[in-house]
This record gives C-alpha cells, structure tokens and sequence, in this order.
C-alpha cells in the first residue's frame, strides 16, 4: 500500500490553495511573513512544534492533520484518548509541549542531539527505542510506560526550568551541593562514605 504521509509543507501548501489565497495573504492569516511560508511549503524548514499547533488552531485543523496525517487518521487520533493508540513521537511531542520545551529546550534537558529530536518528530518514529526511553525517564521524571504507551502522561506541578535545576543539583559535586544548600539554608549534605555510629548499646555487643 502507498504511504500517505504528506510532508508538513506540502499539507501547508494543500491547505492554502483550498482556500485560494496567495502565499503573502495566507502568510498574514498565520501570522508569518511570505518568506517563512515559502521556506514552510517547500519543506526547507520545520516549524516548533508549538508554532505548527497555532497554525493548526488558526485553520481550524488538527495539529495530527496539519503534520501529514489523512483527514481520517487525523480525526480518528482527535477521538483517541488512550495512551497506547499513539505512536511514539505524538507521546514526545505532547509531553515535551505539556512541559513547555521547544528543540532547543529538549536537547539542553534531555541530552539529546537536535538531530534526535527533528528525527523522533521528522521521521514519525512510532516506537520507543529502550535506551531513547530511558533516557527520556531519567531527564524528563516520565514513567518509561508512558514511554511505551502502556500508561497515559499525568502532568506534574513542576516547571522545565525546574526540572533543569534539579538535574543540574544531582550531577553537581558535593562541594556545589553544598554550596547550594548554604543559600538555601539547608544543613549540609553528608559525603556517601559517611556513616552514623551505631548505638553505644549495640556496639557492645
């Protein structure tokens, strides 16, 4: 069977033609300049995630749709509430959105390259490779059965620059620890090799 995978900017392109507007009009509906549409339509440029959701909004479309999907799978994935009917990179780009983080934010987070990322969203990557998901577990807090698509994404109260501040935390040396924890007013922390003497009643026996 033939992909039905249509490119972000040919759909874009698709969709201004229906409404028979000229690159410049279309640009002004979406609130971008005839330029960044022509580098869109010719597929020389991606748009954020974020960006592509507002252009969505504003024609009316679903986000799904307006990155290639048929108009049938669109709305089949708009009625689909359960976590495991999504592919992985629609769970990636949901989270990651929930969160706030642009590429640029993800790869400071996640450790990831941006080729990674572009190529998770570009390429439609419809499962998570293990090492990918554990990563994304360890730097993000997200259960790996999200990951997978065997549990749905509940939000935490807790902001991307947050979460950056807590990873910067653990991977800092205890000097930096501590130094932390002085302006926190927080007692020290104890080096690892550090062990409390045991009761005086139990170190006679």
């Amino acid at each position: 069977m033939a992909d039905r995978y249509i490119a972000f900017g040919d759909r874009l392109r698709q969709i201004r033609k229906e409404m028979g507007l000229s690159q410049e009009e279309f640009a002004k509906l979406l609130g971008s300049t005839k330029q960044a549409l022509s580098r869109y339509e010719t597929n020389q440029r991606a748009p954020r995630i974020t960006i592509a959701g507002e252009y969505a909004e504003k024609l009316g479309v679903t986000l799904d749709y307006l990155l290639g999907d048929t108009a049938e799978e669109a709305d089949f994935q708009s009625l689909s509430t359960q976590a495991q009917d999504k592919p992985f990179y629609k769970i990636f780009i949901d989270i990651t959105t929930e969160m706030g983080l642009d590429i640029p934010g993800i790869v400071r987070v996640t450790g990831l390259t941006d080729r990674q990322v572009r190529t998770i969203i570009t390429r439609r990557v419809k499962d998570a490779p293990l090492p990918l998901a554990l990563q994304l577990t360890d730097t993000l807090g997200v259960p790996l059965e999200v990951w997978t698509g065997d549990m749905l994404y509940t939000p935490v109260d807790i902001s991307a620059e947050g979460r950056e501040v807590a990873l910067a935390y653990d991977r800092a040396s205890d000097k930096d620890k501590n130094t932390v924890r002085v302006a926190l007013d927080l007692p020290p922390a104890l080096p690892p090799c550090f062990e409390a003497e045991p009761p005086a009643e139990e170190a006679s026996k």
